[in-house]
């Protein structure tokens, strides 16, 4: 059999399996009711925006994932959803990872794999991070322009 023939599947199999970004200007919006600090929802002057999108893809979509702000949780997010907080502007650590109320395996290693990034949030400076995840499961946090 042809090598080359057992490579093509396996690259496609491989990447239909690692998530990809969304766009926060058109992504669906987290529900109200898994939004846990509702005060950080409601805009006003002085406050910045803050989107924290979770890529859309097969990997881990049967669960929801946590999104916490100074450890605290803020948020269960979906696949393919985003959710939009309202901050005053200071330092935050910005954390996301399995949802510690999740049913079975949804939140094994809640606070193990839990990963976090330092946010600066400055006046007039809109920021957004993007929740993915690998093919071999690993959660990252990082900054996006979608």
């Amino acid at each position: 059999m042809n090598k080359s023939a057992l490579i093509l599947p396996a690259l496609l199999a491989l990447s239909a399996c690692a998530t990809k970004p969304i766009n926060t200007a058109t992504a669906r919006s987290t529900p109200y009711e898994r939004i846990y600090a509702q005060e950080l929802i409601v805009s006003g002057e002085g406050k910045v925006e803050l989107i924290v999108a979770r890529d859309a893809g097969y990997i881990a979509s049967g669960c929801m994932a946590a999104v916490y702000l100074d450890g605290r949780k803020v948020s269960a997010i979906d696949n393919n959803e985003k959710v939009t907080f309202y901050l005053m502007p200071g330092r935050y650590i910005l954390g996301v990872g399995p949802n510690s109320d999740g049913v079975g395996l949804c939140r094994a290693g809640a606070e193990r794999v839990r990963k976090e990034t330092e946010v600066q949030v400055e006046l007039g400076k809109q920021l957004k991070y993007r929740m993915a995840t690998s093919a071999n499961g690993e959660i990252s946090l990082m900054p996006t322009a979608f």
